[in-house]
């Protein structure tokens, strides 16, 4: 299980926000989260690349799976 955090940090678009992930207060992947069609974009750091997987962040984003800007995985 991860320990993530999703920080909105701007309206990139009408549809749009820009988010940054930390995994224990260090930016670990950056992106973006459409809230019209529910997508989530994530584009890890090169240094995390194998520690976590984008998929399954993008999933837990999309879903919602999130308490108080943290991502359950």
């Amino acid at each position: 299980m991860y320990n993530l955090e999703v920080i909105f940090t701007k309206q990139l678009d009408n549809e749009s926000k820009a988010i940054e992930i930390y995994n224990n207060d260090i930016l670990i992947a950056h992106g973006k989260l459409n809230l019209c069609s529910n997508m989530a974009h994530v584009q890890l750091l090169e240094k995390y690349r194998k520690a976590f997987k984008c998929f399954d962040i993008e999933c837990q984003i999309e879903e919602r799976n999130i308490s108080h800007n943290r991502i359950l995985i």
